[in-house]
């Protein structure tokens, strides 16, 4: 009997349904994850995300997967595919259980290293004590390996046990659940392990239940998951084994396959029939499933790990479905939507919202007719066409006005219908074929002033509407044939009408005083667009006219009016709605997101589909304020949130670069021509030959909640001067930069508009080509100079050589001066010389003739002739050597008696 008490309180725990609601966003293989079996999982000290699969090795950044696989080619690859172990020790070495041995994984290489003694075994469950010591499991074998010091020790499952799971409680003790569902708690200074005694009673079949997992509570307990008896818990001082969960809904015993921790109180499980969320204070069990017509719940059952990242999200890997992620941040908006063959809104273009007296909460859509949910409920009742009488006329619903018992509902080109609340039947209708008076049966939206009037906006105009006496008058005040699309009263009784094309009309009852605002161009003080979609009073008494050219801000005491558009930071000029919630903040309904504007810093706060919105394009005429509840519909559902839970938070993601191409190409550690000798993440400064001088980087801010919406910034000094904004894009390309030294910088801010303080920063040092190396510039300086000092060198020479020859010159010049003056001296000799020796020559020859002379006479005179004709002929030589000087020489060939020669000669 006890027994089944228990089974019962544990079913229904299990079957309680949170108030809370979880939404989950998926990875698969097709968002980049190596294999949608993921086993095991680790969130790392610099933030990134590890998952083990079947089929490889993932880290995450939040964008993309790294996938690290084995490579027979590659003795620093990974050993094998299939990974079921993760655990980061205190050095920030990642350790990696595979079914072929535990490697270390070394960040700055980006290589694998075997530990040999698990070269051939299966390893998992990973843990390190507080002497440094590495608890793992290889096959059945409990080991433990010291990284600094080198040590391996192994328990021989022959002498000691097998172990199938490990934990390390405060303060550091380790504790052991073995094969024959045992715990073990060691003992560090007797190296021996001390069996715990689980005190029998106390839980059911735990002898046969198949203990997998073991995880600490930090409050002197352990949380026991079983093979077949679902989650049980172990008090360690006492002894006492209780039942947590037990069976699923079908009776089917729960299969834990891991346990995490999340918060003081909280603790995750995960089984191979969903989640179980486990609050140990209260008792409280919450069991998530996948739910087949749910995008937003978990993709698998078989759930394998959980792990928590730094910002408080949670990480379910599964063996089909990839991986699950949960932030409480991507909670914050509660959705409403189409769920075939489940109890859930009718339809995705929501219109209309509101609440009737009793509570009950109405939602119009333009697809699928009219909702209820009845107060203090989550149940939807329908109402739409049907064939038979108190059927709506349509069910493209647009105005809808709670009025006592009665739901006015306004319809598209099929008039007016008036539903009977407690009936749920169309009591009466109005169209323009029974009621001309009606302006048309297009009722676009349906408003009640404080006196009581209601006021009908139509494809036609605006009408009031006289519900006693079932007649329709037309408002003189705003001209026929305008498109209404929306109606407002202000704080002072003023009836505000927006207009398609007509821009916004204004007039009161009860002064008759009234206007148009229109859009003018370049007219600044004014509407930024004639068709106002909806109007807005604030606490302030200012006025904000929703366009589809932006917010524009009235204040009717100043008259002025100020736009907020998409060059303000919206993220779209097309404006549905806007609300004011309890803190003076205006949120508005745009077609590219949800925008949160702080009246008083005007700073905004967009939140689109990565935020947890259904669609990041609202809808026209759908937002409703629910005392502090706030409604918007969108093209495919409804959001519901009170902006006063939302977790504020300060978390700044640091920033890491990630990737380095140069021409497209990714450069990969250690390959041949890349300058990376260790992981680009871990580069301060890095050298580029000059053909490596267009590259492209990426970078990633390790945001999980949504990475969607981080923004950065970054700056390239050394070619920037100012920082340069990006909304998406991580990735941003230099091309062909000049040899030099630069410095990159870049900074990221999440949602929450905060700046890192402190840029994460490359230095990127360019070398310029051997011929501009400095060698090279030194070289040319040598050159030049020794080029210089040979051309001043030779010029000197040059002009020495002149100046020789110039000299050489002169003193030619002088020599033949000197010459000509000894010639013309010897000239001048020769011929005072010849003339005494003709005058000689003549007596002399005329004396020889004479007769009668001694022959000794005769002799003398014949020897003074001779020697007079010698004296004439050198006089002649001189003579003619000078005038061979004067006009060259030329030979002159005369017949002579050679023995006439030959004996002057002799005698002589």
């Amino acid at each position: 009997m006890k027994f089944t008490l228990v089974l019962l309180h544990c079913m229904l725990s299990a079957l309680a349904a949170s108030a809370q609601s979880y939404y989950f966003r998926h990875y698969q293989v097709e968002n980049g994850l190596s294999n949608n079996g993921v086993l095991c999982s680790l969130h790392d000290k610099q933030g990134f995300l590890w998952f083990g699969t079947k089929d490889g090795l993932n880290r995450f950044d939040g964008y993309a997967f790294k996938i690290f696989r084995n490579n027979t080619a590659d003795s620093t690859s990974i050993g094998s595919n299939f990974i079921q172990a993760l655990y980061e020790d205190d050095q920030g070495i990642i350790w990696a259980g595979t079914d072929h041995g535990l490697y270390a994984y070394n960040r700055l290489n980006e290589t694998f290293t075997c530990l040999p003694p698990t070269r051939h075994t299966a390893v998992k469950d990973l843990r390190m004590d507080n002497q440094g010591y590495l608890w793992f499991i290889s096959g059945f074998t409990l080991c433990r390996y010291h990284p600094r010091k080198k040590i391996f020790h192994s328990y021989d499952t022959g002498i000691f046990f097998k172990a199938v799971s490990l934990c390390i409680t405060e303060p550091g003790i380790l504790w052991v659940a073995t094969y024959d569902n045992t715990l073990e708690k060691y003992d560090p200074f007797s190296d021996r392990f001390i069996e715990s005694n689980l005190s029998p009673g106390t839980s059911r079949g735990l002898a046969n239940a198949g203990i997998d997992k073991i995880a600490s509570t930090g409050i002197q307990s352990i949380l026991i998951g079983t093979t077949n008896r679902g989650l049980k818990l172990f008090d360690i001082v006492s002894g006492a084994c209780t039942d947590i969960i037990t069976y699923n809904d079908d009776r089917t015993g729960i299969f834990v396959r891991d346990i995490l921790r999340t918060s003081t109180d909280e603790f995750w499980v995960a089984t191979e029939s969903g989640l179980y969320i486990y609050n140990i204070r209260s008792g409280a069990v919450t069991n998530l499933k996948k739910q087949y017509n749910n995008p937003y719940s978990l993709s698998d059952n078989a759930i394998y790990t959980l792990t928590k990242d730094n910002e408080g999200g949670v990480w379910a890997g599964t063996y089909f479905g990839g991986i699950n992620y949960y932030s409480a941040l991507y909670n914050s908006f509660e959705k409403f939507f189409p769920k075939t063959g489940e109890n859930s809104i009718s339809g995705n273009a929501v219109r209309e919202i509101c609440r009737d007296t009793s509570g009950n909460l109405w939602v119009g859509t333009e697809d699928a007719g009219l909702n209820e949910i009845k107060a203090g409920s989550q149940r939807f009742t329908y109402y739409n066409t049907t064939a038979g009488k108190g059927g709506l006329s349509y069910s493209n619903i647009h105005g809808l006005l709670p009025l006592g018992n009665e739901l006015l509902t306004g319809t598209f080109e099929h008039g007016l219908d008036i539903l009977n609340i407690t009936s749920g039947k169309v009591s009466e209708h109005f169209s323009q074929k029974n009621y001309p008076s009606l302006t048309s049966d297009f009722i676009y939206t349906i408003y009640k002033t404080k006196a009581g009037v209601i006021l009908l906006g139509t494809e036609g105009g605006l009408c009031s509407f006289n519900r006693k006496e079932h007649t329709f008058s037309a408002i003189p005040y705003v001209p026929k044939e305008n498109f209404i699309a929306s109606i407002f009263e202000d704080s002072y009784g003023n009836i505000w009408v927006g207009t398609f094309t007509q821009g916004v009309y204004h007039f009161n009852p009860k002064t008759g005083v009234h206007g148009n605002f229109r859009y003018i161009n370049q007219n600044k003080n004014g509407l930024s667009n004639n068709r106002v979609n909806g109007i807005m009073e604030d606490s302030q008494h200012v006025l904000w006219f929703a366009t589809e050219g932006g917010i524009t801000r009235y204040d009717p005491q100043h008259q002025l009016f100020r736009t907020f558009s998409a060059g303000d930071g919206f993220p779209s000029n097309v404006i549905y709605r806007s609300l004011e919630d309890k803190r003076g903040n205006i949120w508005v309904s745009t077609s590219k997101g949800l925008v949160c504007m702080n009246l008083n810093t005007l700073q905004l706060q967009i939140y689109t589909t990565a935020n947890g919105l259904l669609s990041d394009q609202f809808n026209y005429n759908s937002a409703f304020n629910d005392n502090g509840n706030l409604y918007f519909g969108s093209v495919k559902g409804m959001i519901r949130f009170n902006p006063d839970n939302f977790i504020k938070t300060t978390f700044i993601p640091p920033v890491y670069i990630t990737g380095f191409q140069v021409y497209d190409k990714e450069l990969l550690v250690n390959q041949q021509g890349s300058p990376l000798k260790k992981s680009i993440t871990y580069y301060d400064k890095i050298t580029l030959s000059y053909k490596q001088s267009s590259f492209s980087l990426d970078f990633a801010a390790l945001s999980y909640s949504a990475p969607e919406m981080t923004r950065y910034m970054y700056k390239m000094e050394g070619l920037d001067k100012e920082w340069t904004y990006l909304k998406s894009n991580r990735k941003v390309y230099f091309t062909e930069l000049s040899p030099g030294t630069y410095t990159f910088m870049v900074k990221a801010s999440s949602n929450t508009n905060s700046w890192n303080d402190r840029p994460t920063t490359l230095i990127i040092k360019i070398s310029p080509p051997v011929w501009l190396s400095p060698f090279a510039y030194l070289a040319y300086i040598v050159a030049a100079g020794l080029l210089c000092f040979f051309l001043i060198r030779n010029y000197h020479l040059r002009v020495h050589a002149k100046n020789r020859r110039k000299i050489e010159f002169l003193e030619n010049e002088k020599e033949k001066e000197i010459y000509h003056a000894k010639i013309e001296f010897f000239t001048n000799v020769a011929h005072e010389i010849k003339t005494p020796l003709t005058l000689i020559k003549l007596p002399l020859e005329k004396t020889l003739q004479t007769k009668g002379l001694l022959p000794e006479t005769i002799e003398n005179l014949q020897m003074m002739e001779k020697n007079t004709n010698r004296l004439i002929d050198l006089t002649n030589q001189l003579l003619d050597f000078r005038k061979t000087e004067n006009d060259g020489f030329a030979l002159t060939f005369v017949r002579s008696d050679i023995s006439e020669f030959l004996i002057d000669l002799f005698q002589s």
